[in-house]
Parts: C-alpha cells; structure tokens; sequence
C-alpha cells in the first residue's frame, strides 16, 4: 500500500513537471523590466510632441501586442488535462520545423523520448539506466591495476633505481598519501584504478563521503580496502595472489608512505599493512 502510495505521488509530481514546462513554453510572461525598457523606448522614439494621450495609447498598444501573451481556456485546459500528450505534440512540431527547414545535422540527432505512463515502464528504465552505468564503470577497469604496476615492477632502468635492494615505487599513491580523496573510478587514480578491480570487489571502502554531486574516499577507504583483500589469499585471491610479489608491494608502499604521506597516515599503513610482510 506504501509502495502505491509513493508511485502515485511521483507521477503527480512529474504530471505537475510537465504542466509546468508547457506554462513556460507556450505562455512565457514579459518580465516587468523588459516591458519597462521596451515602453522607454517607444517613449523616446516619439519624442516631446507625441500627440494626444489616445494616440500614443494606440502606438504603445500597436507596438507592445506581439510581445504581450494570453493564454486562452483551451490551452490551459489542455495544460492541466493532457499535459502529457501536449508536450509530446509540442515536441513533433518542433521537430517538424527544423526538417522543413532543412537542418540535416540535428534531425540526424532527432530523438523524442517517450514519456513514462505506467510505474512498470518506469522500473523497466530504471534498471535499464542502471545496466548502463555499470557497464560504463566497467570500461574503466584495467587489470593490473596501478598499485601493483608501480609497486612490483622494477624499472627498465638501473640509473631510475640506484640502490641495490629498494623496492619498486611509483606517485600513484602520493595524493592518498597527502590526505587528498579520490574517487571510484573519475581521475588519473581512482579506486577502481589503483587496485584493478570492479567497484563490487572494492565494497570494503564503504559509501565514501558526499561533496556535492561527488562520492570521494580517504586514505582510511584505501587501507579497509587492501586489508580486506589481502586477508582472501591463494591464486584465486583477486588482488596479488602470488606472496613473493605481495611482500614486494607492501614493501614498496610502506617505504613510499615514509617518503611522502603525513606521520599520522604513515603510521596507519606501516600498522595495517605491517602484518603481511611475513
């Protein structure tokens, strides 16, 4: 009874939306100041000796009438009754113009989308949409991901890495390590980048915190993260599977954490990370 409730209050809402849209589309009011300046125009044109007060009523009406808008009863029971069916109307005529005008570009790009009627439409493209944002993170998970690229591989270079017996090391970690957030999958390092991993692998980060339109995550997200992952181990571990390209890893960020990050995220990685050294 609560899930009908609720469906019946979002369809009056987006009714309402529409109705809204065909005011302001097909009635739109001259705003107070531009009546103003078109008057003070009209004014200055006529100058001083504009004639009688009936005359220059007569010219300000000729001239004021284009811009001035009344919506008939017909409209605006079509507005409240059908506002559905007159968007999608309105829509075509639209449309219909530009063919005739000839824009090749935009009826190439011509798309009018159906509105939704029934609360079974409405999941249906729900779930369609969500399919679609999943499929879109996925495109940006790349395996291996950036933390084992840079920290377990050597360079091809010996003259890069001079001291015999460092570990590998690389920046993709330095902004988690200054306190900066990153996201789940949007910039040069994100989450799903720096472990290699689908989102739904990465769940231990938690719900991250909102800054804006933005999910962002801490270096704390980072850390539940590897933890999490590196409690599952053999070869069907999904993160570092193998334990001698582990252990170099680890070494690589706990020494990188020393080098760059704060004393206090320095100390949380050498205190979660230190106990799978051995």
């Amino acid at each position: 009874m609560r899930s009908t409730t609720k469906s019946a209050g979002k369809f009056e809402e987006d009714r309402l939306a529409i109705q809204q849209e065909l005011e302001h589309r097909l009635g739109k009011n001259v705003s107070a100041g531009e009546l103003a300046d078109k008057i003070a125009r009209l004014l200055k044109l006529l100058g001083r000796k504009a004639g009688t007060v009936e005359s220059v009523a007569r010219y300000l009406a000729k001239e004021l009438a284009p811009w001035l808008t009344r919506k008939s009863y017909e409209l605006q029971r079509l507005i409240k009754c059908q506002p559905e069916q007159l968007l999608t109307l309105a829509d075509s005529a639209l449309w219909d113009e530009v063919e005739q005008l000839g824009i090749p570009a935009l009826v190439a790009q011509k798309k009018i989308r159906k509105r939704i009627t029934t609360e079974q439409e409405r999941i249906r493209r729900t779930k369609a949409a969500k399919n679609r944002y999943e499929r879109f993170r996925r495109s940006h998970v790349t395996t291996p991901g950036s933390i084992e690229l840079h920290f377990g591989e050597w360079p091809d270079s010996i003259l890069l890495y001079p001291f015999e017996g460092l570990p590998p090391s690389g920046p993709c970690l330095d902004d988690v390590f200054h306190g900066d957030h990153i996201q789940m999958c949007n910039g040069t390092y994100s989450l799903q980048s720096l472990f290699g991993l689908r989102r739904k692998k990465l769940s231990a980060a938690g719900h991250g915190n909102r800054r804006g339109r933005k999910i962002v995550y801490d270096y704390h997200a980072v850390l539940c993260c590897m933890v999490a992952l590196l409690k599952q181990t053999g070869q069907a571990a999904p993160w570092l599977p193998d334990g001698t390209r582990r252990r170099i890893v680890l070494a690589g960020i706990l020494l990188r954490a020393r080098q760059e990050a704060t004393p206090e995220i320095s100390d949380a990685f050498a205190k979660e990370l230190g106990p799978y050294l051995n």
